[in-house]
């Protein structure tokens, strides 16, 4: 009995190896080039792929094409395969993370319009702080960050992302910020009448998609503002665009007109002739995983992004922009 537990594991493994020599000769189209990539003689590859045949019960692979063709049952199992590979190899990532020492990789989901920002600091602490060898950014909407930390595609996010259900994750606030007014370079309209503005300029919106632009017409709503629709952009610099060149006008927060700064563009910043609201940046990780290292990351963000808001754009209004509270 013993022994047979012993083999049917050792096939459990020659089953997952036999799934990627399987996807490694539909991708070559070719089992010679498949072993030649997989490192393994072309007779290995062969016998993993009829044991594979033998473990489903069905043909795979039509042997007297040339190059070789898919059967039906080789078609669908090639789609679930893409995906359990994937999965085996996450599996494997995770594995390393929780047991190897330092942290063999890192990857962080962060805003769009901070991420081009972010990631010169990040990325020297990870290297330099943690000796991280390999660090992912991936640069987003806010909507989609819990999806990526719950489904453990990403282990830190920085997100502003005002629907996010905390539980089972460790956050930390980055910064608290004021949306303003944007209107274009020397703009003398009435910049203390909303409605009057927009008689003259449009209001240039974030797309109603993502968190800002729902966040932006919640605000207008409570305040019993109608505003025309007009142009809507799911990125703060597609919104800054119009603006410059004079087309309307818009309301965002200051980190979310660094790129726009950066790309040359030229407009004017107001306080709001309403009343205000803000938005929360945040790091949030998976809890208890990490130990110190979202703190610190969430710290330098903090760091990074306030001195690079204060750099662009020296005459904010005051207390557009505010650090976490010391504890």
């Amino acid at each position: 009995m013993e022994r047979m537990k012993k083999q049917s594991g050792l096939f459990d493994i020659n089953l997952m190896r036999a799934l990627e020599v399987f996807a490694t000769v539909v991708e070559t189209r070719h089992v010679t080039r498949a072993a030649a990539m997989l490192g393994i003689t072309q007779s290995a590859a062969s016998q993993h792929l009829k044991n594979l045949e033998e473990a489903l019960g069905a043909k795979l692979i039509d042997r007297r094409s040339r190059p070789i063709e898919l059967t039906k049952a080789g078609t669908a199992l090639h789609r679930r395969s893409v995906s359990v590979l994937a999965e085996l190899e996450e599996l494997r990532a995770d594995v390393r993370r929780a047991t190897d020492a330092p942290l063999p990789a890192l990857r962080i989901a962060m805003l769009a319009s901070v991420a081009t920002t972010l990631a010169p600091d990040l990325t020297a602490l990870a290297r330099d702080g943690y000796r991280i060898p390999e660090l992912t950014l991936y640069a987003g909407l806010a909507s989609d960050h819990q999806a990526q930390l719950r489904n453990r595609q990403v282990d830190l996010a920085i997100t502003s992302d005002v629907s996010f259900d905390f539980e089972g994750f460790d956050w930390h606030e980055v910064l608290r910020e004021q949306f303003l007014l944007i209107t274009p370079e020397g703009y003398a309209g009435p910049l203390d009448n909303l409605e009057a503005l927009a008689a003259e300029l449009p209001l240039i919106r974030m797309s109603r998609t993502t968190p800002v632009g729902m966040h932006t017409d919640q605000h207008l709503s409570r305040v019993r503002l109608q505003l025309p629709r007009s142009i809507e952009g799911d990125r703060a610099s597609l919104v800054v665009a119009p603006v410059a060149a004079g087309q309307g006008f818009a309301l965002l927060t200051p980190t979310l007109l660094i790129d726009a700064i950066a790309e040359g563009m030229r407009f004017d910043v107001h306080r709001l002739p309403i009343a205000g609201y803000s938005r929360q940046i945040v790091l949030v990780s998976r809890e208890r995983e990490l130990g110190d290292l979202p703190r610190r990351f969430a710290e330098k963000a903090t760091e990074t992004l306030i001195g690079a808001v204060h750099r662009l754009l020296p005459d904010l209004p005051p207390n557009s922009l505010q650090p976490p509270a010391s504890e």
